[in-house]
């Protein structure tokens, strides 16, 4: 079971703007160890938040007679710092396109996440998608990308590949400068299992990994999935994550399950 102080401390460090922590922290540490508690609330800085006011409390009961006030404010610093570090470095935001969802659930447009991160890109973009169309924005700031030392990897289907279940090469969408100077992948036909009919599986993922965040969505490379479509996705800061998609691509590559274009 948790210890009570640890829970208030989370919670105090969940609630508090951080330049209020940091003003707290601040006045802890000059407190000599016989304040009283209420004494030392006294002296905080001012917050008209009542819930915060009380888990500050909550907190200065739970460390009254266990540590020192100048231990607690290191303590409390220490902890909103691997807080902030931890939330920093595991970020999760919802996309969407189509209908515009309540006003409540703050959400950006897929496509406009997308062109975003790839014209902040300064590593590795990395593309996997079922149809591409219509996309000159895209392709325009892929080429920007490229002309900046950004490498880029496509991963594409194609109608050969999945046996007429795709109307048109997803690789028509780029232009051929574009290409040539990105690495392309395909999944051949003879590696893919196939249903009860003999159709072969197809190439139906959608992601994007750009540098250090990853954007996992239902929308293809398309004007329809960026404008009309109703979509869903959501972008991803996490290391382990990104490691995680990296390297299952890279294992596919290594394989021979997925094979660049020539």
């Amino acid at each position: 079971m948790k210890d009570p102080f640890v829970t208030a401390v989370e919670r105090l460090i969940q609630e508090a703007p951080v330049n209020w922590l940091v003003g707290a922290c601040a006045v802890c540490k000059q407190q000599a160890a016989d304040v009283p508690p209420q004494v030392l609330r006294q002296r905080l800085p001012v917050t008209n938040n009542a819930d915060l006011a009380f888990l500050a409390g909550e907190v200065f009961r739970q460390a009254s007679g266990r540590m020192s006030w100048e231990a607690l404010g290191w303590a409390i610093e220490t902890a909103a710092a691997i807080h902030q570090r931890l939330t920093a470095e595991h970020q999760l935001e919802l996309l969407w396109s189509g209908p515009c969802p309540t006003p409540t659930i703050p959400a950006r447009r897929i496509d406009q996440a997308l062109y975003d991160l790839i014209a902040q890109a300064c590593g590795e973009i990395l593309l996997v998608t079922f149809a591409a169309v219509k996309i000159e924005r895209l392709t325009a700031a892929l080429t920007a990308a490229i002309q900046r030392g950004v490498k880029v990897l496509l991963v594409l289907e194609f109608k050969r590949s999945s046996e007429g279940q795709l109307n048109y090469d997803a690789l028509a969408a780029f232009p051929d400068p574009l290409t040539r100077q990105a690495e392309v992948y395909y999944w051949p036909v003879e590696k893919r299992g196939r249903n009860a009919a003999g159709r072969p599986g197809k190439l139906h993922a959608k992601v994007a990994v750009i540098d250090d965040l990853v954007l996992v969505s239902s929308a293809n490379l398309t004007d329809d999935a960026f404008s009309r479509n109703l979509e869903l996705g959501v972008m991803i800061r996490d290391e382990d994550f990104r490691r995680g998609v990296t390297g299952h691509i890279a294992g596919l590559i290594r394989s021979g399950d997925l094979v660049r274009l020539k």
